[in-house]
């Protein structure tokens, strides 16, 4: 696990209710994500993916066939195994620099339910908000709370 999947990990976990597994192996013979994020206090599965590049193209792919590759397979899984079920949401969670952000978003197919997220701010844990160490820190929200920003970035 490199520093960068270690930061995101650290604010997937900081509200003391987010499990997360590192690489979790979603299907044989295609790459594990960075973490398999379980939320189960809200129900919610997220699959995350981690990357400091300047020029992340291998997730494009990966996120064009999220529904197919990860999604799948992996409800199939933790289902089978009753570890959720059928009212459990996915989702997919992604941090990239911010410089590249908008060059992802605009070559993914379908946004539904991708998050794209600035590993900057996930990685500067002295800056997050209040929210953050809290059950009210909404993933899905797109953005990393901040403190001083005003903007709270709670679960709806």
């Amino acid at each position: 696990m490199d520093r960068h999947q270690e930061a995101v990990m650290q604010l997937l976990t900081a509200n003391g209710e987010t499990f997360v597994a590192h690489h979790y192996d979603v299907a044989a013979g295609w790459q594990s994500p960075a973490f398999v994020a379980l939320r189960p206090t809200k129900r919610q599965l997220y699959v995350v993916e981690v990357s400091a590049s300047g020029f992340p193209l291998g997730l494009v792919n990966k996120l064009n066939e999220r529904v197919a590759k990860w999604y799948a397979p992996l409800l199939e899984q933790l289902q089978g195994l009753g570890v959720t079920d059928a009212e459990w949401s996915i989702n997919t969670l992604v941090f990239v620099r911010s410089d590249q952000i908008a060059w992802l978003q605009e070559r993914v197919q379908d946004l539904a339910g991708v998050h794209v997220l600035s590993l900057e701010q996930a990685s500067a844990n002295w800056n997050w908000g209040d929210a953050v160490w809290s059950g009210d820190y909404d993933f899905a929200s797109g953005e990393v709370p901040q403190r001083g920003s005003g903007k709270a970035a709670l679960t709806h």
